[in-house]
């Protein structure tokens, strides 16, 4: 008996001491936080090789593959920051005069080129002149607001801008990449495609090109970058020809990441063991335009019923999997620049065909709407990206049941831009891209640009105007938020385009990656504030993600 018990004790005290270790363990865990290390590399896939890295000559909108090296290598006067608002970079601080027409930026003075070289003034100006002058072949939504700007230098550190008017969102443009005059500036600009830079080029930006081929651009740690090295020794991008390769490469653990749209056939796959899924809301989305020019779509009401007899979230199930979210106004929604309001009607049929019946639409034997004997005929043209295909069929269906005779006209990509420019449409399913963090559409909306900008419904509202102009022009963001609002109910009046999605990025890491400063899938509110700039927004904060770290104990243990 004295026997068992004293084996009885042996093993209490045993169990006492592995629990007394299992709650140091946890104590000292949930007190400790993980502190990055340098090291390591992070490989990632892509489909998309760049074409052309020379931000003078390069079009991101085609070239995505340009745009994660350009946001790895180069910085801006200013930087998109966590918040979307304009943060310092290569200008360390900036003024703006109270008539909003003045800005002054100071630049840093510690910052050197990836060669060594020292960055001056002279690099700002060469950059910002070429983007005003007519060889600059990049983003032109950019050009046409620098070519307004007048550019002096104050004194070595200082930058001033002029613009001719009063312009909110002026900022958004100063992250543009400023690059190195001493290896552009001697060149004339039909050599800007051609010379060697636009292969290896060199910026001031967290990272520097090492290597770059059809099939990898490897880039090393910057150890003079301006917030400090990167944890990481080097990033490399992988160059996969197609979605199967790049899933085959994840479960092979040949890759620790990659990032895809959610309408994307990748979209479908369940992150691999050891991965984790992240998404977030990107600055583009997909709109059905109206071509309100001539008969019968500059009808109001057939707008109207059009709206209403579409269900976009029939639509987005059925045509999208369920994997974008819902997009009502011309305003993609954030940062309280979104109406807070549903304006949108819900999908209504019998609705609309009150209001189709009102307009002198009568279905025929076979169910056809009929007016003086003439059917209600409609074409949607859409790319030939499988997504939008889906879209278009899905519409054309749902028109057709309330007795719309709708066809669908599959077009390139090119030849279906040369379409709405040319106003030569009635209905087309198309893309706005690279939105950006600021809410400012009056590119898009304004009545001065139905003509030869990208006002393709033709839309022409003084009320649409006066509120477009007048929210460009106040940099009180109250006032502005309050334009838009009023701008959105206006719009919804008037449908001259049904917005229908946005995608989400996806973005899916090994777990070994720390450092991310985006939440995981179930931690965003689709309609919050985060909102990924563009599909290399991914690499905002990167040089702080990291693979290695030590636990440091933070706090008092009791």
């Amino acid at each position: 008996m004295a026997r068992r018990i004293r084996w009885q004790l042996l093993i209490a005290a045993i169990s006492s001491l592995i629990v007394l270790g299992l709650m140091s363990y946890l104590a000292v865990t949930l007190a400790s936080v993980a502190e990055p290390l340098r090291g390591g590399g992070y490989i990632e896939a892509s489909t998309t090789a760049p074409q052309q890295l020379n931000p003078l000559v390069a079009d991101l909108l085609h070239d995505p593959g340009a745009a994660d090296i350009q946001a790895l290598i180069f910085d801006g006067l200013t930087s998109p920051g966590s918040d979307g608002f304009p943060a310092p970079a290569l200008a360390q601080s900036w003024e703006i005069d109270p008539s909003g027409t003045i800005y002054t930026f100071t630049l840093r003075s510690d910052i050197s080129w990836h060669d060594g070289t020292p960055l001056t003034m002279a690099d700002v100006l060469f950059t910002l002149r070429a983007v005003q002058g007519p060889a600059f072949a990049g983003d032109q939504r950019v050009a046409a607001v620098w070519r307004n700007v007048f550019i002096e230098e104050v004194d070595a550190r200082t930058l001033r801008c002029r613009l001719e008017a009063p312009y909110a969102a002026f900022l958004r443009v100063t992250n543009f990449p400023i690059l190195p005059a001493h290896r552009l500036a001697e060149l004339s600009p039909t050599e800007w495609a051609i010379d060697s830079f636009n292969r290896m080029p060199i910026g001031t930006g967290p990272y520097q090109l090492q290597e770059l081929n059809d099939e990898r651009a490897l880039l090393t740690a910057n150890p003079n970058y301006r917030s400090g090295r990167p944890f990481l020794d080097s990033i490399e991008l992988r160059y996969f020809p197609n979605s199967q390769a790049i899933l085959t490469a994840l479960t092979r653990d040949e890759i620790m990441g990659t990032g895809f749209l959610s309408t994307s056939s990748l979209a479908q796959i369940n992150p691999p063991r050891g991965f984790t899924r992240r998404a977030v809301p990107i600055d583009t989305y997909t709109t059905l335009t109206f071509n309100l020019r001539s008969s019968p779509l500059s009808d109001i009401d057939l707008r109207r019923a059009l709206a209403l007899a579409l269900d976009k979230d029939l639509l987005i199930e059925r045509a999208l999997g369920g994997q974008a979210a819902r997009n009502d106004t011309p305003i993609l929604p954030r940062r309280g620049a979104s109406t807070p309001i549903v304006l949108w009607p819900e999908a209504d049929s019998e609705q609309a065909i009150a209001l189709l019946t009102a307009l002198g639409y009568q279905p025929g034997d076979d169910g056809i709407l009929l007016r003086d004997e003439a059917p209600l005929q409609l074409t949607i043209l859409h790319d030939n990206q499988p997504e939008r295909v889906a879209v278009a069929q899905e519409i054309a269906r749902q028109w057709q049941e309330i007795g719309i005779t709708t066809a669908t006209e599959e077009l390139d990509s090119d030849t279906l831009q040369q379409r709405l420019a040319d106003h030569s449409f009635s209905v087309a399913i198309h893309g706005w891209q690279r939105l950006g963090a600021d809410p400012d559409v009056f590119e898009l909306w304004h009545s001065s640009q139905r003509d030869e900008g990208l006002n393709y419904a033709g839309l022409d509202d003084a009320e649409i105007d006066e509120l477009l102009a007048r929210a460009r022009q106040t940099s009180d963001i109250e006032v502005r938020i309050a334009a838009y609002i009023e701008f959105q109910r206006r719009w919804v009046e008037l449908v001259p385009s049904i917005p229908l999605y946005q995608p989400l990025f996806i973005y899916l890491t090994s777990d070994q990656l720390g450092g991310i400063d985006t939440l995981a899938e179930q931690d965003i509110p689709l309609f919050g504030p985060q909102l990924q700039i563009g599909r290399e927004g991914r690499f905002t904060g990167v040089s702080r993600w990291f693979l290695s770290s030590s636990r440091e104990i933070r706090g008092n243990l009791r």
